[in-house]
């Protein structure tokens, strides 16, 4: 009896909800290379960030005591902040490889892990909404809607490489 609410569940929202299947990302680039670019891209950029909010940990660790003083109660958010970025790191080296070896459970993986931390990540922001300015809500929700867009794309190879058997592109042209 649990299975079959579970299945039928499943299958009202399959019914309801209808994500559209991209075939390039940023309509210009192949979906697959497209997903590799970004994956390196989000590699790098979350490697410097987590750099640089260690070494502003570090700072506030060997400043004077009262400048720790000042700055203890925003410690804890660094130190959360560099944990869940290393989690990050961890997670996009696993997405890479799944992109180059078309590995679809990693890939699944990886989704899953990104739809959840996206709605931890925007949470974690609404919770510290009193400290941040109009330009950081705005980077929040951007980040917000890239990580939405990133999540269909992977849906979208997930898809294409479950229905082909692996991904493959072919060039099309248009008959002149």
């Amino acid at each position: 009896m649990a299975t079959s609410i579970e299945t039928s569940l499943k299958n009202k929202i399959k019914d309801a909800v209808e994500i559209p299947i991209l075939t390039r990302c940023c309509f210009c680039f192949p979906l697959r290379k497209g997903l590799v670019a970004f994956a390196y891209i989000n590699l790098v950029l979350t490697v410097v960030v987590t750099s640089f909010l260690s070494l502003y940990i570090s700072y506030i660790r060997n400043s004077t005591e009262a400048d720790q003083a000042a700055l203890a109660s925003e410690f804890a958010r660094l130190i959360t902040d560099v944990v869940a970025l290393l989690i990050e790191v961890i997670m996009t080296v696993v997405f890479i490889i799944a992109l180059h070896k078309k590995h679809v459970l990693l890939m699944k993986i990886y989704l899953y892990f990104e739809i959840v931390y996206s709605i931890f990540a925007f949470v974690y922001s609404l919770a510290f909404l009193v400290k941040e300015t109009a330009s950081e809500l705005f980077l929040v929700l951007f980040q917000l809607t890239l990580q939405m867009y990133l999540v269909i794309l992977i849906w979208s190879s997930i898809v294409k490489m479950e229905r082909d058997g692996s991904v493959k592109y072919s060039r099309e042209r248009d008959p002149a």
